[in-house]
């Protein structure tokens, strides 16, 4: 049989492996209770969502904007040959000047706004910032999500990692307002809500909506 180096390594394997009517007759009872908490609690364990670490890389930015430069910034244009885009270059320039600000904080009800904008657009194959019967983005936050103060919405299309969303987003190539990148680094904003779903054409799409307050 084989050995295990602790609990915990017996325990993820069996949370991946056996089903929960056999892990209760194999495992002990101080080692069931540890699964039973796992199943429970089903962020134990489990890799981060893809949502999740788009909310921990735009926090990175925020924070230590001149440190994700480093961290993230340089590696990602030399792996993609965007080291001479100028959008790119100008990412570079403003993290630079900006000033660490706010780590935004997830709303649930910004959350479930962006999600059923995500839905809409991924199962009809649209993109923009209205829903298709018409309303648009600010009515959605400010009525279904109770948002106050400033607000603002991302759509970012067809980048399934994490890591690719939030740098089409900041680097705004060919968008001249570079509107997506302000609203990444606004330090007014506070609350966030982030979803990521399929999408008909581009196979995914991902809206961000922020919000300086929620009411």
């Amino acid at each position: 049989m084989k050995k295990f180096k602790n609990d915990w390594e017996l325990v993820e394997i069996t949370f991946h492996t056996f089903s929960k009517n056999i892990a209760m007759k194999l495992l002990p009872t101080s080692r069931w209770l540890a699964v039973y908490l796992i199943l429970l609690l089903p962020g134990i364990g489990q890799s981060q969502s893809r949502e999740d670490e788009v909310l921990t890389l735009l926090n990175i930015a925020r924070t230590n904007p001149q440190g994700f430069i480093n961290s993230h910034v340089k590696e990602y244009l030399k792996e993609n040959n965007l080291t001479k885009n100028r959008y790119a270059q100008s990412l570079i320039s403003n993290l630079k000047k900006c000033t660490k600000m706010g780590a935004l904080k997830t709303s649930k009800a910004l959350t479930d706004v962006a999600r059923l904008h995500a839905l809409d657009m991924g199962t009809r194959g649209m993109t923009g910032h209205t829903s298709s019967d018409g309303t648009m983005f600010s009515d959605r936050l400010r009525k279904k999500a109770n948002a106050g103060g400033m607000i603002a919405e991302n759509c970012d299309y067809g980048n399934e990692e994490p890591l690719d969303i939030v740098m089409a987003l900041l680097i705004d190539d060919g968008i001249k307002s570079l509107g997506h990148r302000k609203n990444i680094l606004e330090p007014h904003y506070q609350w966030i809500g982030i979803a990521i779903e399929k999408h008909k054409t581009y196979r995914v799409n991902c809206v961000m909506d922020f919000a300086e307050k929620i009411e």
